[in-house]
């Protein structure tokens, strides 16, 4: 399966995490963990990743197709799987995507305590990670539509700006990976 996702992120601080917290009727709380892979391939993709909830299991690729400022659009394919495997065969991701990529290894995973809210039709995500020593926060807000000018102008009012380049989790994981 792939779909585009059209996605508004910013890294915030602890204290903005904890004030959005509180503004917001989250209306589900969700425990996940993105078991992240390495591939030589890294121009093709954004991520490769399994991403496990609860006892389910979902290989899922991201591959790059435009970003501007906090707005990245991409593919995404995902594929459910039965576990997460140690290496992910190029026949795989090929099958999945049509690209040709080289088999991906595993890395390590990154655990994420995800609050939702849905407000209009953008999904609003307010993310702690935590991975490989680090705790980090963030806000993602996922649309179909029309760019959600209304929510963003909402969450600008706390202080916090869509105006930079997003840093995704599998980006954050990288470099603390290549750190250690």
């Amino acid at each position: 399966m792939m779909n585009i996702e059209k996605e508004l992120k910013v890294l915030l601080t602890k204290e903005q995490y904890n004030r959005l917290s509180r503004e917001f009727e989250w209306e589900h709380t969700i425990e996940q963990r993105n078991h992240y892979f390495r591939c030589k391939n890294t121009k093709l993709f954004s991520s490769i990743r399994v991403r496990q909830i609860g006892e389910r299991f979902f290989l899922q690729i991201k591959m790059p197709v435009s970003e501007e400022g906090a707005l990245s659009v991409k593919k995404e394919f995902e594929k459910e799987l039965s576990s997460v495997p140690p290496v992910i065969l190029a026949g795989e991701l090929k099958e999945l995507t049509g690209a040709d990529f080289a088999d991906a290894v595993g890395m390590g995973e990154l655990f994420t305590l995800r609050k939702t809210a849905m407000i209009g039709s953008c999904e609003v995500c307010l993310d702690k990670s935590e991975y490989l020593g680090r705790t980090d926060f963030e806000m993602e807000l996922e649309y179909t539509g029309e760019y959600p000018t209304e929510l963003v102008g909402r969450i600008e009012a706390f202080g916090i700006s869509f105006d930079k380049p997003p840093v995704g989790k599998y980006a954050r994981f990288i470099e603390a990976y290549k750190n250690m």
